[in-house]
C-alpha cells in the first residue's frame, strides 16, 4: 500500500489517511500542479486479488464520472499505482456522513432530515436519468459536506455496486451469485435478485434512511442477517407518526409509501418523492424538487424519441396520412399533388404527407426526422384549410369576369376547366414543390380553337419585348 508522502501518478502527494473501508483506504492528497486538495481512494491488496472487486471499483469510477450533480461526489481521475493497485481521485469533502451524525445526535430534526433526503434525491435523479441504480444507499454513503459559503450539502458516495438498467451479460456474471448491499436498507426485490431491479429499489432505501434519521432506528432490524431479511419480507413497520407523535402524519405517510413491498405501490421516481417531501423542508427544497423532476423528464423524452416502438408509431401515422392522400390524388407517386379533384379540397398537405411517408419508408430508423415530418404535414394541413377558406371567401366577393367579345377576342379569359388548377391561385402551392407540375391541356377558346402558345417575353399583341435590364443599361 502507498505510504504517507508518496506521490501517485507523478502528481498526487498523499498527506494523511482520511478513512478506511472494507475494500480500500481514502487519503487526503494534494495535486502538485494545481495545488488542489483531493481525495485518493486506493484498493487494499486483498481486494486487488479479486477480479470482481476490481470491476466494481472501476464501475464506481464510470458511474460517478457520468453523473453531473452537485449532490454526487465527483470523480476527477483514475489509474493504477506502481504496484498495480487501482485508485480513484475524487473531490475532497470536509464534514461527516449521516451515520456519524446520527450516532452523535440519535435523531435529527424533521426539517433537516427532509432537506438532506431531498438533496440526495436530486443526486439520485441525475443517476437514474443516466440509467444508474445505486443499490447501496445508507447513512454512511450520504456525506454532509460544507460549501465555501458555510452552508451544508449532501453528497451521495460509493457507486461501487451500482447497476445500470442497460446491463450487459458480464454484469450478471459479476453480481448474479451474491447478495449485494447493506441488509437493513435493501428492498425485497433486491434480496431476491440484485440484478433484476430498477430505480424504485433506491426509493425503498432512501425511505429506510429517512425513517432511521427521524426515529433513531430502522423499521426492519434483527440480531442477524436472516432475521433482518425475514423482517423485510414479512413484517409490517410501525408508522413514524405512531412511533413519535411529533412527526407529522402526512410526512409519515410519504415515507411509508417508500417502503411498500410491491414496487408498483411506491413513488414512481425520485422527482415525485422529492415533490411530496418539499412542504416539510426549508424554502430551497421546492427548487431541488423542480430540478429533480426536470432532469427525469428530459431523460424520459430522450428515451421515448429513441424507442423503436415509438418510431414505428410515427411511421404508421405518416403512412396512414399517405394512404388518405393516395385516395384524393391522381397519381400514386410521391410528387406533390396540384390537381384538385371535382368537388374536393386542395391536396397540398396530402402531397407533403406522401413525400414524408416515402422518406420514412426509405429510412425507417430516422425517428426524429419522421417526427418533424409529421408535424410539418399537420402544419401544412392547417395552413391549407385556412388558405382554402380565405380563397373561397375572396372568390365569392370578387366581381364576375367580363364576357369575351368578337371585337377583342385576345382579352377573353376562358374559365378553368373542371379538374384544372388556375395558374395564379396556385402559384404559392406550386412553389412548395421542387418537381415539375403535371402538364394538362388547356380548354378550347370560345371560337372552338385552341389558344396559341405564348412565347416568353411577349405581350398579348405577340410582339417580342426587349429584356428590361437592356433598357435600363441603355
Amino acid at each position: 500500500m502507498p505510504k504517507i508522502g508518496d506521490v501517485i501518478a507523478a502528481k498526487y502527494r498523499l498527506d494523511k489517511v482520511a478513512g478506511e473501508g472494507g475494500m480500500g483506504i481514502v487519503y487526503a492528497a494534494e495535486h502538485l500542479v494545481l495545488k488542489q486538495r483531493v481525495a485518493v481512494k486506493v484498493l487494499l491488496p486483498d481486494a486487488v486479488a479479486s477480479d470482481a472487486v476490481v470491476e466494481r471499483f472501476a464501475r464506481e469510477a464510470r458511474a460517478a464520472a457520468k453523473i453531473n450533480s452537485e449532490h454526487v461526489a465527483r470523480v476527477l481521475d483514475a489509474g493504477s499505482t506502481a504496484n498495480g493497485s487501482p485508485f480513484l481521485v475524487m473531490e475532497y469533502l470536509e464534514g461527516c456522513d449521516l451515520e456519524e451524525l446520527l450516532e452523535l445526535q440519535k435523531t435529527l430534526p424533521v426539517r433537516d432530515v427532509v432537506d438532506y433526503v431531498v438533496q440526495a434525491l436530486e443526486g439520485l435523479a441525475h443517476a437514474h436519468a443516466a440509467s444508474v441504480v445505486h443499490r447501496d444507499l445508507k447513512p454512511a454513503n450520504l456525506f454532509l459536506g460544507c460549501r465555501p459559503d458555510g452552508s451544508n450539502a449532501i453528497k451521495v458516495l460509493d457507486f461501487g455496486i451500482s447497476k445500470t438498467t442497460r446491463s450487459k451479460p458480464e454484469d450478471k456474471r459479476l453480481t448474479g451469485h451474491h447478495v449485494l448491499g447493506s441488509p437493513v436498507y435493501m428492498s425485497p426485490e433486491q434480496l431476491r435478485n440484485a440484478t433484476d431491479i430498477d430505480a424504485r429499489a433506491d426509493i425503498w432505501s432512501i425511505g429506510i434512511v429517512a425513517y432511521e434519521l427521524l426515529s433513531g432506528a430502522p423499521p426492519f432490524d434483527g440480531d442477524g442477517v436472516g432475521e433482518i431479511f425475514a423482517a423485510i419480507l414479512e413484517k409490517e413497520p410501525l408508522p413514524l407518526a405512531e412511533k413519535d407523535p411529533a412527526i407529522p402524519r402526512a410526512l409519515s405517510d410519504v415515507i411509508a409509501r417508500c417502503i411498500r413491498r410491491d414496487p408498483k405501490e411506491r413513488w414512481d421516481d425520485a422527482g415525485q418523492l422529492a415533490r411530496a417531501l418539499a412542504p416539510f423542508g426549508s424554502d430551497t427544497t421546492a427548487q431541488l424538487a423542480d430540478r429533480a423532476e426536470q432532469v427525469l423528464a428530459r431523460a424520459e423524452q430522450m428515451r421515448v424519441m429513441k424507442t423503436p416502438l415509438e418510431t414505428r408509431r410515427v411511421v404508421d401515422a405518416i403512412e396512414a396520412a399517405a394512404s388518405r392522400a393516395g385516395t384524393t390524388g391522381a397519381g400514386s407517386g410521391p410528387a406533390l399533388l396540384l390537381v384538385r379533384p371535382k368537388g374536393g379540397a386542395a391536396t397540398v398537405a396530402d402531397g407533403v404527407s406522401t413525400r414524408i411517408a416515402s422518406f420514412a419508408r426509405r429510412s425507417p430508423r430516422r425517428a426524429l426526422g419522421a417526427a418533424f415530418g409529421l408535424l410539418l404535414a399537420l402544419g401544412v394541413c392547417l395552413f391549407g384549410a385556412v388558405h382554402a377558406t380565405r380563397s373561397s371567401a375572396a372568390a365569392e366577393a370578387a366581381p364576375s369576369p367580363p364576357r369575351p367579345t368578337a371585337e377583342r377576342p385576345d382579352e377573353a379569359t376562358p374559365p378553368p376547366a373542371e379538374g384544372v388548377v388556375d395558374e395564379d391561385s396556385r402559384t404559392g402551392e406550386r412553389a412548395l414543390d421542387s418537381d415539375p407540375p403535371v402538364v394538362m391541356e388547356l380548354p378550347s377558346t370560345p371560337q372552338g380553337e385552341k389558344a396559341p402558345p405564348r412565347a416568353r417575353n411577349t405581350k398579348a399583341s405577340g410582339k417580342p419585348q426587349r429584356p428590361k435590364f437592356l433598357n435600363s443599361r441603355e
